[in-house]
């Protein structure tokens, strides 16, 4: 039996690998998430979905969580149509209402200067805006937004919407896409430097901006909307949808971390590079998209552990099923490396080795130029993404009580 994927990334550890694009620039910092295999967007602890209200002319909108929908491919779609993310509108929508749209964040926001892409599928149905982006807030933005009224008409190509917000004049530019976002799954990407960005459509260079470019580090955002304003002309007459296949992001920590490291010729050593391939399309489920990252969507680390010296690296998974009346000191009888070992413990209940497991995990990224306060909640979010419970009405899982009480004593060791 192989360990679960949550297993394997709850005791990955972060390594020197960087990540190099083809605008000639090397990252640190890798984020993946594959929509078209996810099943639960609402327990994925890398995004968070917005439910809130917003003002609006001539409507108002409010953003909810059950517009945001994972539509995993199983063979075919799980919830029929297309696979993926789905972020929808409601339609139609009376005076006076607001207009029901979907919207959600990373949790990371030290995203800064960096190689970012969205695929997704619009809509033709006019009425709303769909966009991805990265935000820091109402004044430093990187847009990348489509208007599924400028959907229309016969011709083969379609704009799109480019915008940068950063201190002083703003950059906006409206090119034509050689494609219409509707007409099947896309890939948008910009690369952000520190005088410009360069937009991109299906890996075709479209367009620098040079003015506005923001300098701060930040979030990516995602969103579908409408407000029945000039800009979006709706809100639609019925339910609108777009999908989203996959998010990429190849980028550095911000600040103080902008600084690219060279490419190494060997790609085994301790500072090896993984070159992050330009697109090559069609996107869709049948046709393999490259992800780097080897966890949950979009759980990092990127790369398989080391296990540590004398251990067993010939086989990793457990030799035998898991008794029923298995207990925490049986686990050298089921496995000799950590993957196994912690797949063990990933089926037996009431294991105070879980704090030792989550100490050392935490550890080993601190020792990759991470803080241990990130360290920490990268833990805590594996360690409920491999366990698959809620943390605040779990039965106790560990000798000083339920999965919080773990998590904070282990951050009071470290604070």
């Amino acid at each position: 039996m192989s360990p679960s994927r949550s297993s394997r990334s709850l005791i990955a550890a972060l390594t020197a690998c960087l990540f190099f694009v083809s605008n000639g620039e090397t990252y640190t910092e890798a984020f993946e998430a594959d929509f078209f295999h996810l099943k639960n967007i609402k327990d994925d602890p890398n995004w968070q979905i917005s439910a809130w209200p917003q003002h609006g002319h001539p409507y108002a909108m409010s953003y909810e969580k059950q517009n945001v929908i994972a539509n995993p491919m199983t063979g075919s779609s799980a919830n029929g149509g297309d696979p993926g993310l789905q972020m929808v509108v409601r339609g139609p929508t009376q005076k006076g209402s607001a207009v029901s749209t979907a919207e959600m964040k990373t949790v990371r926001e030290d995203m800064h200067y960096g190689s970012y892409r969205v695929a997704l599928k619009y809509s033709r149905q006019p009425g709303t805006c769909g966009a991805m982006f990265w935000y820091k807030n109402d004044t430093h933005e990187i847009d990348i937004e489509l208007l599924s009224h400028q959907e229309t008409g016969t011709s083969s190509t379609s704009p799109v919407n480019f915008v940068l917000h950063a201190d002083g004049p703003q950059g906006f530019a409206t090119p034509r896409l050689p494609f219409h976002p509707s007409d099947g799954f896309h890939e948008y990407r910009f690369d952000w430097s520190p005088k410009k960005v360069s937009f991109y459509a299906d890996g075709q260079f479209i367009q620098d901006l040079t003015q506005g470019v923001p300098v701060d580090p930040g979030f990516i955002m995602l969103n579908h909307w409408s407000n029945g304003n000039a800009w979006t002309k709706g809100p639609p007459t019925k339910d609108v949808t777009m999908t989203v296949a996959y998010v990429k992001a190849y980028f550095n920590k911000g600040p103080g971390a902008d600084q690219s490291r060279g490419q190494c010729d060997d790609t085994t050593a301790k500072d090896a590079v993984c070159e992050v391939p330009d697109y090559k399309g069609p996107i869709s489920p049948d046709q393999k998209t490259v992800f780097l990252t080897k966890a949950d969507n979009n759980i990092l680390p990127i790369n398989e552990p080391t296990d540590p010296p004398g251990t067993d690296t010939t086989d990793d998974t457990m030799t035998q099923e898991v008794s029923p009346d298995a207990t925490c000191g049986d686990a050298s009888a089921y496995s000799s490396t950590h993957t196994g070992v912690l797949e063990f413990y990933g089926r037996v209940e009431n294991c105070e080795s879980w704090f030792g497991i989550i100490n050392a995990y935490a550890t080993s990224i601190f020792k990759t130029d991470r803080t241990m306060t990130e360290a920490c909640k990268k833990v805590y979010a594996d360690f409920i993404q491999a366990t698959r419970r809620n943390p605040f009405t779990s039965p106790d899982t560990t000798e000083d009580g339920n999965l919080v009480t773990t998590y904070q004593r282990f951050m009071r060791n470290y604070e």
